[in-house]
């Protein structure tokens, strides 16, 4: 059986000749797939036309995570795509890079799931939450007293805007964790409880301050506390603070120092320290004295009888 031949790559085939592009302007680009989106606006401005430039030894990406992350952006919004199409894609677009290592990060991706039975890719898209009950039990399930959950990740989820979790808030179910953005952004920081230069409150400014959602644990668990109300919150912060305090002066009046302030004790060095013994090494005593009886002297060189 002889071998299926592929065909020819449309970086590989030849350019075209002078006039022979579209409304009589010269290519020398081979005649390849347009792209989607924004891409093609840029490459249009850029070279005049909105087909990629492809070459024999380089392609559209040089780097195997770039070609991945194109081929996700792909699977997207084809849902489905067969390993097949995925290695050709690979190696017609970007013919310098390995397809296979290519197609092993997409199966790494998150949202990506690799069926063996058919080599197929498939992406699985995030729930759509379409009450405030679904965002609730979302918000409770998926954050935690360190980690809450970003605000673009909700938006994805949430197809009539993320309006709902004021809502929450006002309920006091969740927290919401605002930037210094906007009105808030180069001025100062409006005293507790008092508005700014731009009269806006801290807790004010839209939900485009909004950064993270935390579900508010302490409250559930029934250790948060009632909150306070302006009036204390004003009276305290109304509360004078001298810029330079008086503790110095007042332990002084005390006839009291800091602790910082007390000398440090010196050092005791022992005068009399006890001197070391010298080591005597005494000469070896020669124990085996019942050896004389048998006419043998160790205090002699022992010389065996003939």
């Amino acid at each position: 059986m002889q071998p299926v031949k592929r065909k020819t790559p449309s970086w590989a085939s030849p350019s075209p000749g002078p006039g022979s592009g579209t409304g009589g302007r010269g290519s020398s680009v081979a005649s390849v797939k347009q792209e989607e989106g924004d891409s093609d606006a840029k490459r249009l401005k850029m070279t005049g036309s909105s087909r990629p430039v492809l070459t024999g030894s380089h392609g559209l990406y040089d780097d195997v995570r770039t070609a991945t992350l194109e081929l996700f952006h792909l699977l997207k919004k084809q849902s489905t795509m067969s390993y097949q199409e995925a290695f050709f894609r690979v190696q017609e677009t970007s013919p310098g890079l390995d397809a296979a290592a290519a197609l092993q990060k997409l199966k790494e991706m998150d949202k990506v799931e690799f069926r063996e039975v058919n080599e197929v890719f498939m992406y699985i898209p995030d729930p759509t939450l379409n009450s405030v009950t679904e965002l609730r039990n979302h918000i409770r399930v998926h954050s935690t007293l360190t980690s809450g959950i970003p605000i673009k990740s909700l938006r994805d989820l949430l197809p009539n805007g993320i309006a709902p979790l004021g809502e929450l808030e006002e309920k006091g179910d969740i927290l919401i964790m605002r930037a210094l953005s906007g009105p808030f952004k180069d001025i100062p920081l409006p005293r507790l409880g008092r508005p700014n230069v731009n009269g806006l409150k801290i807790m004010e400014g839209g939900n485009a301050r909004w950064k993270t959602v935390f579900w508010d644990h302490a409250r559930e668990a029934g250790k948060a506390g009632k909150s306070v109300e302006d009036e204390f919150i004003f009276a305290w912060a109304d509360v004078p603070m001298a810029e330079t305090d008086d503790v110095m002066k007042l332990l002084a009046e005390e006839e009291l120092t800091a602790s910082s302030a007390v000398p440090i004790a010196p050092k005791v060095i022992p005068t009399n320290q006890s001197k070391k013994k010298k080591r005597t090494h005494r000469a070896l005593k020669i124990t085996n004295t019942h050896m004389k009886e048998q006419g043998i002297d160790f205090t002699k060189d022992y010389e065996a009888p003939t």
